[in-house]
């Protein structure tokens, strides 16, 4: 009868300890899901960053490269970015913008309107003004697609700013 009841006891022990148990393998597998999910979407941002920083250095289609550039905007202001991320895309905002202004800028004297040599035509003016805050300047360029780069590229800039000072 004895061994009876200390079988008793050893059930009853495990009966109350339970409870616990589940709790805890509940716990275990709720946190496994939770990293899971969050390594999924940052893989998923990773796919998404890829293909804006493969458009946005796109030299021979200033449409891509500009939907790249915008992609990137909106992934930066992402919970899922890292600062190690937001200084890749900072370095990549310069990168374009020293590009687009080596490619695009205008000459001082284009800048004037006074191109030597050269007739006067009628009103076809080629200037695209764009106030480059990171560089303290206003830039002129010669194309409205590297103006709304260089714009877009000041955005990634000042997005990676919001996101250093949050």
């Amino acid at each position: 009868m004895e061994l009876a009841g200390g079988i008793w006891t050893v059930i009853l022990g495990a009966a109350a300890v339970a409870p616990l148990a589940t709790f805890g393998v509940v716990l275990v597998a709720y946190l496994t899901y939770r990293q899971k999910s969050q390594a999924d979407k940052r893989d998923q941002w990773w796919k998404r960053a890829q293909w804006g920083i493969d458009s946005a250095l796109d030299d021979a289609d200033p449409q891509r490269r500009l939907a790249g550039i915008k992609l990137l905007v909106q992934l930066i202001g992402s919970d899922l970015a890292t600062p190690e991320d937001a200084d890749l895309m900072s370095a990549l905002a310069v990168g374009i913008q020293d590009q687009e202004l080596d490619r695009h800028e205008l000459a001082h004297t284009l800048q004037e309107g006074v191109i030597p040599g050269a007739r006067p035509r009628a009103r076809q003016d080629p200037r695209h003004e764009v106030m480059l805050g990171s560089r303290g300047r206003t830039a002129v360029v010669d194309s409205a697609a590297a103006a709304r780069i260089l714009r877009e590229a000041e955005l990634l800039l000042a997005a990676d700013v919001r996101r250093s000072q949050t």
